[in-house]
């Protein structure tokens, strides 16, 4: 196995987990407590709960919209009175 994540960087001098790291990101600023913006980090969450509500609503309109087509289709065959 390929051992090439620094783990050993998060150890202080006594082998401890170093407390002056209090967040970890892998694409991200230092955010926080290092104190780097989180800007990057609120606009895509809005952008993401704002894809998921506009994902529901179209899911939503499509499936009524499919339910509203075989309704019709029972109602000409004589299936749905």
């Amino acid at each position: 196995m390929i051992d090439s994540f620094p783990y050993d960087s998060w150890l202080d001098a006594e082998g401890n987990l170093n407390q002056e790291i209090t967040t970890f990101w892998t694409f991200g600023p230092a955010g926080g407590a290092e104190g780097g913006s989180l800007t990057g980090t609120f606009v895509l969450t809005a952008l993401g709960i704002l894809l998921m509500v506009v994902s529901m609503i179209a899911w939503c309109y499509l499936e009524n919209r499919k339910l509203t087509q075989q309704a019709e289709q029972l109602r000409r065959g004589g299936g749905l009175v």
